[in-house]
């Protein structure tokens, strides 16, 4: 606290006077100190109850996947011959499919002659077509088309050319790689260019596999001799652009992609089958292992959650040691307050009924049964997950052999014991049930204590923290004043001490200036 008025601290009576108003104001502090500790502990509380929140959080996310069906459809699959065949799947039903690949799918390519006129000095695909007519061989030798020619004109002139029937514009004086990035660019003419230095040719290629046309897959219209004449593609002949031939399960087909559906499976082709007798094997299976984790990782996730909360419900609480002032602060070691305030925030949600309540309401909608399922498969028990003893908090423990065999032989049944819906709370499945719980649980305790970083914090605790911050300031306020008060009182002494000590040291001097001079 300071004020602007004038202090005089003892100067004419000796005393300590800043000692004196500071312990005057140590016993009018007491209840500001007071406030000061109750809004330490109410936001300790808040952060507690958002760290169980946070706990909540990260269980309601996962029991949220295990809501959805495609939690416990998961496939494995394998293939007698990766050389031949690939293969993914989903939530697809179990099979076999016996694959002979005979051709697989292929592109459309074209490629062009010898662009350069001289071997030894070849062009520059990133040098201007302008700079370098001297390089290709069009129009350097005998030509039996000469309109086939690429039309040079002026520097700066435009030529044209289409493919597949997209058009593409370009002046002389672009580089050839600026011609590529164009065309590869532009998806709708289904081709890529490039030019490969070492044959000294440009190749032209489909982007798709597989024979979509009658005829061939890249067709040219090329009016300025572009293609034809200077990249030299007069007389290229197209290959490739076949579809995959292969049989499967023994009926013959073709697809225009080596990647392809059946069924529900994601097949890739990945080369010829040696011998057509022996065929390549796909299984699709349930993926036990896969559910069986899914499943035994929610429970980890749970007994950690049950008992990371409980041992704050449970925490020893230390009602003698409350928050420390900046005072106590100032004479303690670092070490001694750490100590001091672990044993002030302990247990500040020991036997919390707000979170017992929601707990409660958790464990009962994990041990519940699921009305109109099988009966071996309508509660956790059924399939192997069970408590053991009511001190563990309702901790699951899960039986490996009796869970496993669940999934075995009836993975769907498993599905359904943790997914099913209804407008029914009986009929809902563990997962469904338990995530709605969840959110309940969490929007109740923000109700209380709120969430970091919301601008206005709203819930119970926030609102008794600002009633509480109203209060600190009105006594701040209060204090100020007294203490002015008292400075004022005590710079009043002074200055009356300093007044008498003047006027006794002048009575003094006249009395024994008076008999010196007698």
């Amino acid at each position: 606290m300071s004020s602007n008025n004038l202090r005089i601290g003892g100067l004419a009576s000796g005393m300590d006077i800043d000692s004196i108003v500071k312990e005057l104001m140590k016993a009018e502090r007491m209840k500001l100190d007071k406030y000061e500790q109750e809004k330490t502990v109410l936001e300790w509380k808040q952060e507690d109850y958002r760290s169980v929140n946070n706990i909540l959080r990260a269980l309601r996310d996962l029991t949220s996947s295990m809501r959805f069906q495609s939690t416990y459809l998961r496939k494995s699959v394998s293939s007698s011959d990766e050389s031949v065949v690939t293969a993914t799947a989903t939530t697809v039903g179990d099979g076999t499919y016996d694959i002979v690949v005979t051709r697989l799918a292929s592109a459309a390519t074209k490629a062009g002659s010898s662009v350069s006129a001289d071997s030894g000095n070849k062009i520059d695909v990133s040098a201007s077509l302008w700079s370098q007519q001297a390089l290709f061989a069009d129009g350097t030798a005998a030509d039996p088309d000469p309109s086939a020619d690429f039309v040079w004109g002026s520097e700066g002139d435009t030529f044209s050319f289409t493919i597949n029937g997209e058009e593409f514009t370009f002046a002389n004086t672009a580089t050839l790689n600026q011609v590529f990035a164009e065309v590869n660019a532009r998806t709708a003419a289904g081709v890529t260019m490039f030019y490969d230095s070492f044959s000294d040719r440009v190749v032209i290629t489909t982007r798709e596999t597989g024979n979509h046309n009658e005829g061939d897959e890249i067709v040219f219209d090329d009016p300025n001799g572009f293609l034809n004449g200077l990249l030299q593609f007069s007389g290229a002949i197209e290959t490739g652009g076949e579809n995959a031939q292969f049989s499967i399960n023994g009926v013959v087909t073709e697809r225009s992609s080596n990647t392809f559906q059946i069924n529900g499976v994601t097949f890739t082709l990945k080369g010829v089958s040696e011998n057509p007798l022996q065929p390549a094997r796909v299984e699709v299976r349930t993926d036990t292992e896969a559910i069986y984790k899914a499943i035994t990782d929610w429970v980890a996730l749970y007994n950690s959650t049950i008992e990371t909360i409980y041992a704050e419900l449970n925490e020893a609480r230390y009602p003698d040691y409350k928050p420390l002032t900046d005072e106590q602060m100032e004479q303690l070691t670092d070490r001694q307050i750490d100590k001091w305030e672990e044993k002030a925030r302990s247990g500040l949600l020991k036997h919390d009924r707000l979170i017992l309540s929601e707990m409660s309401k958790i464990r009962t909608m994990i041990y519940s049964t699921v009305t109109g399922l099988d009966e071996a498969y309508n509660s956790l028990a059924s399939i192997g997950i069970t408590t053991r003893d009511y001190r563990e908090n309702g901790k699951l423990h899960v039986n490996e052999k009796m869970l496993r065999d669940a999934i075995e032989a009836d993975p769907e049944k498993v599905m359904r014991l943790f997914t099913s819906s209804s407008d029914t709370d009986s009929e809902k499945g563990i997962a469904v049930r338990l995530y709605a719980g969840l959110g309940n649980a969490v929007e109740r305790i923000t109700e209380t204590a709120g969430r970091s970083g919301d601008f206005v914090d709203s819930s119970s605790i926030g609102q008794r923290i600002r009633s509480i911050n109203e209060r600190i300031s009105r006594e701040e306020q209060r204090l100020q004043k007294l203490e002015d008060r008292y400075w004022r009182q005590f710079t009043a002494m002074e200055q009356w001490i300093a007044r008498m000590n003047s006027q006794s040291a002048w009575l003094t001097a006249m009395f024994f200036g008076g008999m010196n001079n007698g």
